[in-house]
């Protein structure tokens, strides 16, 4: 692994974390909470902010032309936007479906769906600072010396601890959501697997995984999270996850050719 990689993943979780700790520290009443917002701020686009540092120290000057310039790759099929939104919805509804048949209830009907393009609006201007980063900087530097599947999981490894004040949090959503921060971890290092198969699909399109990650979100807030099963879903949206990310490595996208 190169040395601007560490220089990466090191500055991400250094800046993040200190970024995220007084949002730790108001949940347990030990920071003042309305200070708080600048800090969260910072520590969502930290990825960014790393990504910017490493690649003008790294490129120099087009550093930033060349993060910003995966936004506009263009030679590949615009069906890749249709997937990546596709995708993640029908995640969460086999998931739900499992778990109506496992005997759980679920209450929300499907006009609850109207509420997803501006939920996806909102989540992809906040997932964007992240993409730049973990996509935009680290899966093609990686990618440079690994394999897609070993550059997925090194990503999904240093993007599961980015998360851990997240998990840190009095009262943590995420903790009630995905059981543990293990679990978290086992279930980001496989869904990085995806995104790198759609980074790899598109010739490196930034936008289609930032529309992959918002789509993902904005699925399981609506179908998971209003509906209150976030924490019962789980083991089944987990199953479903396993299930893509096996047939991705072992039917076709295990040796995906690379971006150029």
């Amino acid at each position: 692994m190169n040395r601007f990689i560490v220089y990466y993943f090191s500055l991400t979780l250094l800046i993040g974390s200190l970024a995220y700790t007084p949002w730790v520290l108001a949940s347990y009443s030990m920071f003042p909470s309305n200070l708080i917002f600048i800090f969260v701020v910072v520590g969502g686009v930290s990825p960014t902010i790393a990504a910017l540092m490493v690649t003008k120290l790294e490129i120099g000057k087009g550093g930033v032309e060349y993060l910003f310039g995966q936004f506009g790759r263009r030679r590949f099929s615009k069906l890749w936007f249709l997937v990546a939104v596709l995708v993640p919805l029908l995640f969460a509804i086999c998931a739900v479906l499992l778990w109506t048949i496992a005997g759980g209830t679920y209450s929300m009907g499907l006009l609850g769906l109207i509420e997803f393009p501006p939920i996806l609006i909102t989540n992809l201007l906040m997932n964007i600072w992240e993409e730049i980063g973990w996509r935009g900087y680290a899966l093609p530097a990686l990618q440079r010396e690994h394999n897609p599947l070993i550059s997925s999981l090194i990503v999904g490894i240093f993007w599961a601890l980015w998360h851990w004040p997240h998990f840190a949090v009095k009262d943590s959503i995420m903790m009630i959501n995905y059981h543990n921060f293990l679990w978290f971890t086992i279930f980001t290092l496989l869904y990085s697997i995806s995104y790198t198969w759609l980074y790899n699909s598109t010739k490196g399109s930034l936008f289609t995984v930032s529309l992959y990650h918002a789509a993902t979100n904005t699925s399981n807030t609506i179908l998971f999270v209003k509906a209150n099963i976030a924490k019962s879903v789980f083991p089944f949206y987990f199953l479903i996850v396993v299930i893509f990310t096996l047939i991705i490595i072992f039917v076709k996208h295990s040796n995906i050719k690379k971006p150029t």
